[in-house]
């Protein structure tokens, strides 16, 4: 087995590893604390994986170089709020303030354009707290989210983000296996914050390191208003709420009609012409596509 080949890196590694990371957790701790703490395994597999394709580099230079890092600190912010059991208010200001912080590092963005950025991700944060963390509703969103996010990252040229984004979706999907049909583990802060913040940083860099149209990417972060409109579909036709498993379906259909959107949109309005100080994927070092 090829353990540096890309569908390793990006999809077997990262859906395995948090897949027994998940479990382990609960089993260790059992079934209270188990079941709260067990999402940690998405950001350990996310941190695995960054750092198996992309190293660890400090400082951190190029976009990619500080994946791993952007990381680190999401999964730490996201521990330390799972351990002092803060209320959704509360983490969605430090998640906030965090991605303001991620949105500075990353820079190659004028004042405008990353207020604008921040903003799109104070809602996707928000609708992802929002949700009921003991149902697959949210992981669901992400999944998906994530697999457009990789979609978008392939039509548009870079097959490291698309390698990054899926991993990111693979990731969500091995702790979601506790969650659907049957929901054993709780998907907290431990491990919810570093997947949306991963989501967005992966974002960021498909919009400024790709000819991607904004749009695009725009209609991938409405992804996150999913679950939202499922409840809204549901009080308009006067029903009460179903099986949770079915739910989770229909919430994950919901958003693949944004993915869809996204990538409709992508193929058919054409790249974005780049000027001459824009960024490109060439100018990242780690480019160089793997297959």
């Amino acid at each position: 087995m090829d353990f540096h080949h890309p569908l390793f890196q990006s999809l077997a590694l990262p859906l395995v590893l948090s897949f027994v990371a998940t479990g382990v957790l609960r089993a260790m701790l059992g079934p209270g604390a188990g079941a709260r703490w067990a999402a940690a395994g998405v950001p350990l597999a996310l941190l695995v994986a960054s750092s198996w394709a992309l190293g660890w580099r400090l400082p951190p230079g190029s976009f990619t170089e500080k994946l791993p890092w952007v990381y680190a600190a999401a999964a730490l912010v996201g521990l330390a709020f799972e351990a002092t059991r803060a209320d959704r208010r509360a983490l969605w200001l430090a998640a906030g303030i965090l991605w303001a912080l991620v949105l500075v590092v990353l820079g190659q963005q004028p004042l405008l354009p990353r207020i604008g950025s921040w903003l799109v991700g104070m809602a996707v944060i928000g609708a992802a707290l929002y949700e009921v963390h003991s149902r697959a509703d949210v992981a669901a969103m992400l999944v998906v989210a994530g697999v457009g996010l990789a979609l978008l990252s392939m039509m548009s040229g870079s097959a490291l983000l698309f390698e990054m984004s899926l991993a990111l979706a693979a990731a969500v999907a091995g702790a979601a296996l506790w969650l659907w049909p049957v929901p054993r583990i709780s998907f907290g802060a431990s491990g919810l914050l570093a997947a949306v913040v991963a989501w967005l940083v992966l974002a960021q860099g498909t919009a400024l390191l790709t000819t991607v149209r904004p749009g695009a990417v725009l209609l991938l972060a409405a992804a996150f208003c999913s679950c939202a409109l499922v409840r809204v579909l549901r009080r308009r036709l006067h029903r009460g709420e179903g099986r949770a498993w079915a739910e989770s379906l229909l919430v994950a259909a919901v958003a693949a009609l944004w993915v869809a959107a996204a990538l409709a949109l992508a193929h058919w309005s054409g790249p974005v012409r780049s000027s001459g100080g824009a960024a490109t994927p060439a100018d990242d070092p780690y480019y160089t596509p793997k297959w």
